[in-house]
């Protein structure tokens, strides 16, 4: 494949990772999400993982919404204690200190791996690895309660002893990530796609210090519908109590009678049972094939039991107009005899999704980025749940919504896609995050952004939006950064407002970054923003360090 006609580009292999598309090829080393950290240190067990440890001080810097460093130190936001240099490293609890497991759970939403009671982040990344293009880890940023947002880090791949299989190419380890209490010990551990010979998954167990061994998940399926024509390539991972038993269950295979691994497992992977999960119905008589794109968990009716979205794209052309796109959406309603298929819901075309209570009506609403027809390619739509599910009431927020910033972009490369959910402002409400970043290796240049939306009692609409321009944090200004393709909204530093994480992965020439934004009663800060370098990560030569593209468990 070539560029100018030379004929000297290696040809680039396509390849999904997380909820994107990304090249491998000589040009582009694939996507590997660096999050502050130093030298791997194995422990003492030969079968264990590498050890969380210290980040690196230069991993960690104070910037200002211009890009430059701050002047102040790296938590200046008023009433947080700062330091000008790094924070200092968390030291793992103490078996003295540490609560007892019935009291480590985090809270609800928030992984907790190591049981301190601060939230943590797990980066997934199907990008290259020592011995492995495309083989895929994970990066874990561990959170602290003293104000400094990040406390010590941790780099996983299949090379550790004590994780199943070895770097290898394209085995894709950490494509999706998610993030339970999978075994009921009151510890959060970390469960990953892999693609290494076969789709499986890989189970990341939590523990005192942290994740801390591994186990693969046996005798996993891949999904089962007919009119999906690349299955496996496309397949996901999604986390939920999807039976109602108050144990986390994963999902991992569309229209497979073992689909559905219900929680508790035990320490050798095997879970409780297995279930069907439907194949969802053929959108349209006209849908010949559709590629499987996404999953999204969440409770839209109320029951107490999480309900499975799923995501397609069925466009008869890839490069036709925005108006032509179709990306059908389905819906399978959870409960404790297994998934059914409500008839009836129709959902809105839409490349993604979330699920939160932005209106605090006590039902999960569904947050989506439409496509095709008359949608803007900077909106979201809301549909709002009910006792009787998602579809009695939909709204939707462009551009032209009142108090919404910025203007509609004028091409096709600059949609609004990742999102995340979780309360920024503190006032009970769920807010959400969404990203723009150049989704297209071959795009045309332009603006990256990260879309702020505040919910409240009426829903989502323009009251208190904020717009984020990844040029402002010292992105490239050519646009091929990525800003935005992955996102997380968690309280890493215990104050009762979740932190912003934003990821760029850069490409061969960018480096690759990472953002933390300050949760604060008016939404995240652009002050005391800290910057997570992908050079702190791993200075092997020849391996590209592009941060994002995996997704963010939280």
């Amino acid at each position: 494949m070539s560029m100018d006609g030379s004929g000297d580009q290696a040809e680039v292999r396509r390849r999904r990772v997380g909820k994107r598309t990304w090249g491998i090829g000589a040009g582009a080393v694939g996507v590997v999400l660096a999050v502050v950290v130093g030298t791997l240190v194995l422990g003492d067990d030969p079968e264990g993982v590498a050890e969380p440890h210290a980040c690196r001080a230069s991993a960690l810097k104070g910037v200002s919404a211009s890009g430059r460093p701050a002047t102040e130190s790296a938590d200046s936001v008023p009433g947080r204690p700062g330091t000008e240099s790094a924070p200092p490293a968390s030291a793992p609890p103490s078996s003295e200190s540490a609560p007892p497991a019935s009291d480590r759970t985090a809270p609800e939403g928030r992984a907790d791996f190591d049981g301190d009671g601060n939230p943590d982040l797990a980066f997934g990344s199907g990008g290259s690895v020592e011995g492995g293009s495309g083989g895929g880890s994970i990066e874990v940023a561990y959170g602290t309660g003293d104000g400094t947002r990040v406390g010590r880090c941790q780099y996983l791949t299949q090379d550790d002893p004590g994780i199943p299989g070895s770097n290898r190419d394209e085995a894709y380890f950490g494509t999706d990530v998610v993030a339970r209490d999978l075994d009921g010990d009151g510890y959060t551990d970390l469960a990953s796609a892999v693609f290494d010979w076969k789709p499986s998954v890989i189970i990341v167990w939590g523990s005192e210090e942290g994740l801390s061994s591994a186990t693969r998940v046996p005798d996993t399926d891949s999904s089962h519908v007919a009119w999906d024509n690349d299955p496996i390539l496309d397949e996901q991972l999604a986390a939920g109590d999807f039976d109602g038993d108050r144990h986390p269950d994963l999902v991992f295979g569309l229209g497979s009678d073992k689909g559905l691994l219900k929680g508790p497992f035990r320490r050798d992977g095997t879970p409780a049972g297995t279930d069907r999960v439907p194949a969802p119905r053929r959108p349209a008589p006209e849908v010949a094939d559709a590629n499987y794109g996404d999953l999204v968990a969440g409770d839209l009716d109320g029951d107490g039991i999480d309900d499975l979205v799923s995501f397609h794209n069925a466009d008869p052309d890839p490069e036709g107009p925005w108006s032509e796109q179709v990306r059908p959406v389905s819906y399978l309603h959870g409960g404790r005899d297994g998934f059914t298929q409500p008839r009836g819901v129709r959902l809105p075309d839409a490349g993604t999704g979330a699920v939160a209570d932005v209106d605090g009506d006590g039902f999960g609403d569904l947050v989506l980025t439409p496509r095709g027809g008359d949608a803007s390619r900077s909106s979201l739509t809301v549909v709002y749940g009910s006792e009787s599910g998602p579809g009695g009431r939909t709204t939707t927020v462009d551009r032209d919504t009142p108090g919404v910033p910025g203007e509609e972009p004028q091409d096709e490369d600059a949609v609004l896609a990742p999102l995340d959910v979780g309360d920024v402002n503190g006032d009970g409400y769920a807010d959400v995050v969404a990203g723009a970043p150049r989704w297209d290796i071959y795009g045309e240049p332009g603006p990256e952004q990260v879309l702020f939306l505040a919910g409240g009692p009426d829903g989502l609409g323009g009251r208190g939006t904020r717009l984020f321009d990844g040029t402002d944090f010292g992105a490239t200004r050519d646009g091929r950064a990525d800003f935005g393709t992955s996102l997380g909204l968690t309280d890493l530093d215990g104050d009762g407002h979740a932190d912003l994480v934003v990821t760029a992965p850069g490409s061969d020439t960018i480096d690759g970054a990472a953002w933390v934004l300050p949760g604060t009663a008016g939404g995240p800060a652009t002050e005391g923003v800290i910057r997570l370098s992908a050079d702190a990560f791993d200075d092997t030569e020849g391996l590209g360090l592009l941060m994002g593209g995996a997704g963010i468990a939280r």
